[in-house]
């Protein structure tokens, strides 16, 4: 019998490694904001690499907690597109 959770886990980094991918080129190729963009640039990859994917497998049989990890790094990921390459100014607050 396969054990769920290390069925599941490589699933999971599938899905939200690409947002965070996304997060990082984002930043990388900024077209505004790019001082900001590298002083975050390490926090970031902190995060992706080391911080996300251990969350990611202690929490793997929680999936309403992983579902919305994974909604919070879609939302990162579209953020940080608006703040580094977008040509349209948003608030703060959005």
């Amino acid at each position: 019998m396969v054990d769920s959770g290390n069925s599941t886990k490589p699933l999971i980094l599938s899905v939200v490694g690409p947002l965070m991918n996304k997060v990082k080129l984002s930043m990388i190729s900024a077209k505004k904001n790019q001082l900001l963009a590298g002083k975050l640039q390490g926090t970031i990859n902190l995060v992706a690499e080391q911080l996300l994917p251990h969350w990611l497998s202690e929490n793997l049989n929680n999936y309403e907690e992983v579902n919305n990890m994974q909604n919070l790094c879609y939302l990162l990921a579209m953020k940080t597109q608006q703040v580094f390459n977008s040509r349209i100014i948003h608030t703060c607050i959005d």
